[in-house]
């Protein structure tokens, strides 16, 4: 008896077992956003934003281009803003969040950065347009 309650001691102190339990912020990068947040973002509002400025600050357009909706994530138009934002993207931001009836825009400004880099995010499934998960959409104008 006492064998097995030692193997159990074991086992539990060396957590031999377990997964990987690094969080998710520290994995997508998004730990190490210095954000200050305005506004009311939903949970998915702002996970979606911190990675969209997480892949910037990355300069990972390919990252970037899955964050995107199929309308608009054209991997071409993820490179263009990684090449604009890239830069700015280093600095702190402030995001400014205004949420309308199913999608959310987002004013980032950038420290030291004159223009905004305006997001729009659109529910990534419109069935369920109220689940707070969301996709960026790119526009030229932007």
């Amino acid at each position: 008896m006492w064998l097995v309650g030692a193997l159990v001691l074991l086992l539990g102190g060396c957590d031999a077992l377990s997964t990987d339990k690094t969080p998710d912020r520290v994995k997508d990068g998004t730990a190490e956003l210095d954000l200050t947040v305005t506004g009311r973002p939903t949970p998915g509002s702002l996970a979606t934003t911190e990675h969209v400025l997480a892949r910037l600050k990355a300069r990972d357009a390919d990252g970037l281009a899955e964050v995107a909706g199929e309308d608009s994530g054209t991997e071409d138009e993820a490179k263009r803003w990684v090449a604009r934002w890239g830069d700015a993207a280093q600095r702190p931001a402030t995001a400014d969040f205004a949420l309308g009836e199913q999608e959310a825009s987002v004013d980032v400004r950038f420290a030291g950065e004159r223009s905004r880099l305006s997001l729009l995010l659109m529910p990534k499934d419109e069935e369920t347009p109220y689940n707070d998960r969301f996709v960026v959409l790119f526009q030229k104008d932007r």
